[in-house]
């Protein structure tokens, strides 16, 4: 999480601190075409729901992702979605993705 909105970064490395940390690449990957809830994005990722919360909670404070909450009686569901800003990350995973394939590659020769 950022912090401090004053913080001095240069932006390939304010880029790299929201996507590094563990399971929000996966996190905003999962929600590229679709709108999860909390359980259905547990069971896809695998992920603790404690750590899951943790991270979501981050990335909907730097609006990345948005948690639309439906109240159904005494009950509140948690549907959890790609902002705008979160959608503009793709590229940048997918280039990740892509890397990553080459290098695992390069390395394995």
């Amino acid at each position: 999480m950022v912090e401090n909105k004053n913080i001095d970064h240069c932006p390939v490395e304010l880029t790299a601190l929201i996507l590094g940390k563990k399971w929000v690449p996966t996190i905003i990957f999962s929600l590229k075409d679709i709108e999860l809830r909390l359980g259905e994005l547990q069971r896809l990722l695998g992920c603790s729901k404690k750590i899951l919360i943790e991270q979501l909670n981050i990335l909907v404070l730097h609006k990345i992702v948005e948690n639309r909450k439906v109240y159904k009686g005494n009950t509140v569901e948690s549907y959890y979605t790609l902002t705008d800003c979160g959608k503009e990350l793709l590229p940048i995973l997918k280039d990740m993705k892509s890397f990553g394939c080459k290098f695992e590659e390069n390395i394995k020769k």
